[in-house]
């Protein structure tokens, strides 16, 4: 395989795409791009030049011209195997990123603060990145939901889950998220607190919300961007960061490495 099929190869399966879906976006016949990618054919200068800009790369780098390898470009990677936070990355218009999601060591010293124990684990998940190279920007996150000062993990059953929306109900809570941005051994480290209250529950409601299995694997047992938005009577704050990434906090610090996605979004 020549170095023009390679990179395709290796740009499509970064952007997680099938052969068809890439075709279709540079107006070619499957048949055509797949010719190109197996190296069987050289693409025309005008399929080059669309390559280039589909992937936000130069024709001499899909050509092997004067260009780094890829391991030396700068990326995205997300140190989180969430779902909502691979959502809201999206729709801060990061799209192309990797998720590295490190098995960290989650225990923290005992008489910490909610805001101290985010920040810590925010912290150690960036650095446990794994595959990051010095160019890289990872992101990481953790979150936590208190009541009075105590931090409520995610249930360890149907009946621990039951006492915390219970405790929860007709209540103020406040959700925790540290975030950390880290390139190189620079790192930034900081934190979003929203309140967010509860209506009165009855438990025939509490008990019908965890029958559906949404409270299982969250955070005070509740998920605002599910089912349990129904048991949110008002927040104050950061509704993102009650998601489990607050999008405002994270576009600052990103900022200060020089990322403004308002006004570069090419630039990584």
């Amino acid at each position: 395989m020549g170095i023009l099929a390679q990179r395709m190869k290796e740009l499509r399966l970064e952007k997680k795409m099938k052969q068809a879906e890439v075709a279709r976006a540079i107006g070619l016949s499957t048949t055509a791009y797949c010719n190109y990618e197996y190296g069987s054919r050289d693409p025309q200068t005008a399929t080059l030049v669309a390559l280039a800009q589909f992937y936000h790369v130069s024709t001499d780098y899909l050509l092997g011209v004067n260009e780094p390898m890829p391991e030396e470009r700068t990326r995205i990677i997300l140190a989180s195997n969430s779902p909502r936070r691979r959502e809201l990355l999206g729709q801060m218009g990061i799209t192309e990123f990797k998720v590295s999601a490190p098995n960290v060591d989650e225990s923290v010293e005992e008489g910490l603060s909610p805001v101290q124990i985010v920040e810590e684990l925010s912290l150690r998940k960036a650095r446990a990145a794994k595959k990051a190279g010095p160019r890289d920007i990872v992101i990481a996150a953790d979150t936590v939901v208190a009541l009075d000062g105590a931090v409520l993990g995610k249930p360890r059953d149907q009946e621990d889950a039951f006492a915390m929306l219970s405790a929860l109900s007709g209540r103020e809570h406040h959700v925790y998220t540290g975030v950390t941005v880290l390139q190189g051994e620079r790192s930034v480290t900081e934190h979003e607190e929203t309140a967010v209250v509860f209506r009165a529950l009855e438990p025939d409601e509490i008990r019908g919300y965890i029958a559906t299995g949404e409270p299982m694997d969250k955070a005070g047992a509740y998920g605002i961007q599910g089912l349990g938005a129904l048991l949110v009577s008002g927040i104050r704050g950061d509704y993102c960061n009650v998601v489990g990434l607050p999008m405002f906090r994270l576009g600052r610090i990103l900022g200060r490495f020089g990322v403004n996605l308002l006004l570069n979004k090419e630039q990584l």
